[in-house]
């Protein structure tokens, strides 16, 4: 029996291939990742920061005024967002010195298994060696998603210290607890690794790569139209050989990329850089832009979906290469330590710790100038097509406070709007992966721990488109 094509049928079809195309701008637009999610970068720094000189003033329609310490970001302004308000209240149900709980539960929004067995105690304190019940945000969305694992980055000494933070999605075979992320601080090991390998020559260009990923859909579109148009009138064959033509046309501008090639991405190391070494911590500011450059091509080039650096020496970096420094006891100075005889009552208006938290945005801003200097298929960058979050383990660092946590989100991926300053007080770490789980189309109600009624209270409002 034959099938007749009534124009009511034709519009359909018509329609369905219509919508078809704007989707797979829309899937590129996401970052062209392996689960077609936006790409992940967690950039974490120490001690909080300095509040009244960080929060922005909460103005009408939540519009976003860059406050001091945000000035460095000045550029990236339509392509940011400030959230204030949110709190780690973990730390508050463990035994720990000032460092211990609130590194180790910032990115897990979890209890730590203090007993060595699996279970949470909390009348024994938290030590560095204590791992986490619960993975962190990056390797769960990595293991939700089925992209491979975060590459993990540290900025600082080869020893995290007090700062444990990242921890793997446990085997559910095994006992225990979620073992710690392994972090690589040396950039040129991280390199070879993950960039250096990667094959040149024309198969290698990010264009070549993306047209053998969209797999000629449009030709299969305009294959179907082309089967349709026999059965048509003569008016209803000239509207498809229109479209046709705009399909042509539409190929041509996506088939255009930058020739960026992953083959002949290289690593410019300074002459005379060592890795850094605990406790000195030297020449931050170079391994800081040696790691920002390669996470910007590892994304770029498809190497890794989800990156986070975390600052390991953040207790005590000389900053040899500020106009203050070097800098002596930036712990003690972080405290106000009446030891010091320092002349401010607070540690805010140390000139001291303002240069380094000032320097903290700087090498933030850097990562995202260098994601936002790489454009896309579709004409995007991948700093568009990624979120970016920079945030602390301290909103306070002079009172070691997890409350209000200093917390910057870029890009968006087209989940999250930008240029805006949502103010929401008396939310949680929990609520906001809970918020980033919804960008990442993962529906959990809650994330982290679930034995405190008050952790896990769903999105934060508006956070998430």
């Amino acid at each position: 029996m034959s099938r007749r094509f009534n124009r009511r049928t034709f519009l359909r079809t018509a329609a369905g291939a219509a919508v078809a195309l704007p989707l797979l701008e829309i899937d590129q637009a996401r970052g062209q990742s392996q689960s077609g999610m936006p790409r992940l970068v967690i950039f974490q720094t120490g001690q909080g920061n300095l509040p009244s000189r960080w929060t922005p003033p909460s103005l009408a329609g939540d519009a976003l005024q860059l406050s001091e310490m945000l000035q460095p970001l000045s550029a990236h302004q339509q392509k940011m967002m400030v959230l204030s308000g949110v709190s780690n209240r973990l730390p508050s149900l463990h035994t720990s010195n000032g460092h211990n709980a609130p590194g180790h539960t910032l990115m897990t929004a979890n209890v730590v298994d203090t007993t060595g067995n699996g279970q949470f105690d909390p009348n024994i304190s938290v030590e560095q060696g204590h791992w986490c019940l619960g993975p962190s945000i990056d390797h769960y969305i990595a293991a939700q998603t089925g992209v491979q694992l975060p590459l993990n980055l540290a900025v600082g000494g080869s020893n995290p210290g007090e700062n444990r933070m990242f921890y793997q999605v446990k085997d559910p075979n095994a006992s225990g607890a979620n073992p710690e992320a392994p972090l690589n601080n040396d950039p040129v090991d991280v390199f070879n690794t993950n960039l250096a390998g990667l094959p040149s020559g024309p198969a290698a260009t990010r264009a070549d790569r993306f047209r053998a990923e969209r797999g000629n859909v449009l030709q299969g579109v305009s294959a179907s139209f082309a089967s349709l148009r026999k059965r048509l009138g003569r008016r209803d064959q000239q509207r498809v050989e229109a479209h046709l033509d705009a399909l042509a046309d539409l190929e041509r501008d996506l088939n255009y990329v930058p020739p960026i090639e992953c083959g002949e991405v290289t690593l410019d190391v300074p002459a005379g850089f060592s890795v850094p070494s605990w406790p000195d911590h030297l020449q931050y500011d170079v391994q800081a832009d040696l790691m920002t450059t390669i996470t910007a091509n590892a994304l770029a080039c498809g190497a890794r979906d989800i990156i986070t650096i975390q600052d390991t020496g953040y207790h005590g970096p000389p900053f040899e290469f500020l106009n203050v420094g070097p800098v002596d006891g930036w712990h003690a100075q972080i405290h106000n330590d009446p030891a010091l005889a320092l002349p401010y009552s607070v540690s805010d208006d140390n000139p001291t710790l303002q240069a380094g938290f000032l320097h903290y945005a700087s090498v933030f801003a850097g990562l995202l100038s260098k994601m936002d200097a790489i454009v896309e298929p579709n004409g995007s960058t991948v700093l568009d097509n990624s979120i970016v979050i920079w945030l602390s383990e301290f909103g306070t660092g002079m009172t070691h406070s997890p409350n209000n946590l200093p917390i910057v989100i870029a890009g968006g991926g087209g989940r999250i709007a930008m240029n805006r300053h949502l103010a929401r007080p008396n939310t949680t770490t929990n609520d906001l992966f809970v918020s980033l789980l919804r960008a990442y189309d993962l529906t959990d109600a809650t994330f982290g721990y679930t034995g405190d009624s008050s952790l896990n209270n769903g999105p934060i409002p508006g956070l998430v488109s």
